[in-house]
């Protein structure tokens, strides 16, 4: 994907353990999620809800992508058991693809390690940067926000087979030593949500 720049001033960085800092057992009250992703030469972030909780002043879940050379990487972070659900996607914390008319929702399991596939972000992003150039905001000061609704593109979730979750495994005992929790495939389930109006935070979008 050949990338629109989008100029953005410096946003925080999201509190993410990397996977090799993921320790969870099969006695732990927390689960985890593990993503391979495509990398950008941004930073991009996927933003979740827990149980469908998702609004101006409620909490989200972040798990940020760095930018990068060309590439893949797997990304992972524990969470508290409960249904969680991708809302939206951010490049560099300052334009949003709201995923309403289409996403996907991943149950955690607590003492368990999720392997919820390869997120295809290329298709989303370039469609963000084209509503972007449209709109003419391809340039904004934090903390002002740009959010766009995706249409008809959905999120793609591939490697959601055997030979996907034999890599996640492989990858996992390479890597993620401290998580002795066994690598499982996660339960995701298509779905479509009623977005907020505005253009307020990031978590407006749901």
């Amino acid at each position: 994907m050949t990338a629109v720049a989008l100029v953005a001033a410096a946003t925080p960085a999201v509190a993410q353990k990397v996977p090799d800092r993921i320790a969870i057992t099969p006695a732990s009250a927390e689960g985890a999620i593990l993503i391979r992703v495509p990398v950008m030469p941004f930073t991009y972030t996927l933003d979740f809800s827990k149980n469908g909780n998702d609004g101006f002043m409620s909490r989200v879940y972040l798990m940020k992508v760095e930018g990068g050379a060309s590439g893949y990487r797997y990304i992972a972070r524990t969470l508290k058991p409960g249904r969680y659900q991708l809302n939206s996607v951010w490049q560099q914390g300052s334009w949003g693809a709201c995923l309403a008319q289409g996403t996907f929702t991943i149950e955690v399991v607590a003492g368990r390690v999720l392997w919820v596939g390869t997120f295809e972000t290329g298709e989303l992003l370039a469609r963000l940067q084209g509503n972007a150039v449209e709109a003419g905001k391809t340039v904004v000061q934090s903390p002002s926000v740009n959010l766009f609704a995706n249409g008809d593109v959905r999120p793609i979730l591939i490697g959601r087979d055997d030979e996907g979750l034999a890599a996640a495994k492989a990858f996992a005992a390479a890597t993620m030593s401290k998580a002795t929790a066994s690598v499982e495939l996660a339960q995701v389930t298509d779905t479509a949500f009623e977005a907020g109006a505005g253009n307020r935070s990031i978590g407006i979008c749901g």
